[in-house]
Formats: structure tokens, sequence, C-alpha cells
């Protein structure tokens, strides 16, 4: 059984049975594997590397995680190697999306809200969704697709924290399978599938993109693998003085 399924022996016991998340312990050699990965792929020079928070192993139903395996099992060749990846063609690589809500802020929030503007929750629910692409923002540079990239500091500047009482960022590690990569160096944004005989897009940074990224086209070729919360509290003085400018404007309605 995957080690991400809810029902492996190692999460069933620290997992309730509507939570999504299971605290990776930082003595760990998959902690140590996950932080390697945020902060070797933080290469914006003017954004410092933030500290983390906490790192969560995100774990689903076996039947939500079996059409990954399934078409893992399907495209087990790879014609380039990465650090990022794991076994055969599934690699690591980063997401930031919206969340409006509190998950992962404490041990305490490990439930995905059901809040219609928290893409992360509807990500740790259902897995990602092909036909979202788009909604957010309308250029894509590779076509209809869901993106990716080893550089967390690029997933970062995607990654909104909308929760008045949020504190951190997260960002989302994901599973992919790759397979076959077709390699791009100029935008595509008609694209809605890979080239023939290839099974994900790698966008080689540059001519038209600083940072790469990699695009997958169907939904069983990702899964949400792990949880990164990262980031300073605000300082205490200027969120006293967020909630005193908050508190004003209200009184204007």
């Amino acid at each position: 059984m995957d080690e991400f399924c809810l029902e492996h022996p190692t999460n069933v016991d620290r997992c309730s049975r509507h939570a999504r998340l299971v605290l990776v312990d930082e003595a760990s050699p998959r902690y140590a594997q996950v932080r390697e990965l945020f902060q070797n792929g933080w290469r914006h020079p003017e954004k410092p590397v933030p500290s983390l928070r906490a790192i969560y192993k995100v774990v689903a139903p076996e039947s939500k995680i079996a059409p990954f395996l399934k078409y893992q099992s399907s495209v087990m060749t790879t014609s380039w190697w990465s650090p990022f990846i794991r076994a055969g063609t599934e690699a690591l690589l980063f997401h930031g999306t919206n969340r409006a809500c509190l998950l992962g802020e404490t041990p305490n929030n490990l439930k995905p809200c059901k809040l219609p503007k928290c893409c992360l929750c509807s990500i740790i629910r259902e897995s990602f969704d092909v036909q979202k692409c788009g909604n957010k923002h309308k250029f894509s540079r590779f076509g209809k697709g869901i993106y990716t990239s080893s550089c967390s500091s690029k997933a970062d500047d995607y990654a909104k924290s909308t929760a008045r009482k949020a504190k951190y960022q997260v960002l989302l590690l994901n599973r992919v399978a790759l397979g076959k990569t077709y390699k791009l160096q100029r935008n595509a944004d008609h694209l809605t599938s890979p080239p023939p005989g290839y099974h994900s897009v790698f966008g080689v940074p540059g001519v038209e993109l600083n940072y790469e990224e990699t695009v997958v086209y169907s939904n069983d070729a990702i899964r949400p693998g792990y949880l990164i919360v990262y980031g300073d509290p605000p300082d205490a003085h200027e969120d006293g003085v967020a909630e005193s400018l908050r508190r004003f404007f209200r009184t204007l309605h």
C-alpha cells in the first residue's frame, strides 16, 4: 500500500477521520529531504529564504491514490534525471495556490475546509483539476495544464493566504508522474496536451522563462504530497496597527 494512503498503517493512528495532514517529524529523513528541496529551490536572489514552520504529509483514501499509481506505472520511462525525481518517473515539485482558511497553521488545523475560494483545501480533498487551469491567471505559458516547479520561490509567487488570522504561507510539494518530458524554450499557450509520444512539458529557463516549470495535462499525473508551512509571523506592533486600521474602516460603513 502506498505510504500516502490514509489507510496505510503509519497513518491510521496519526490521522483522524476527516483530517488529511500528518505532521512529519523534524528528526526524520523525510523532513530533511523536503527541507532540502525547499531551501535549495529558493532561487530568487531578492527574496530571503524563509523559516520553515512545519511539514505535513498529505494523505488521501486509497481510492484517490490508485489512479495516480496506475498512471505512473504506465509512463515508467524517463528521458532525464533530476534530484527532484524519486522512484521511477515520480518527481517532487512545488505548487502555490490560494488558502482562505488556517489549514496547517497549528497542529489543530488539519481538516480541509469547504470554503469555495480555498483552492488549497480543494486540492487536498480532491487533488488537482486541469479544467480549473486559467481560472486565476489568464495567461498559461504552456497551455491548459497543471503547473509545478522545482523552484520553491517561484511557487511562492502564487501562494496567497487570505484568512485574516493567517500568520504563515503554505506551499504544496507534489508527486508528479513525468513520463517522457518534452522541453520547450518558448511559449506554447495553445497546448492542451504534450506533443505525441510525450507525457509532460518542461519549460527551460533562459529565453522566455527565468525559472523552470513542469506541466502535466492529466489529473492522474499528479497528487499533493506535502504541505510546507513557512515564513515569519507578523511583527506584533504591525499586526496591531493593521487590526486598528481594519476596525477604523469598518466604522465608516
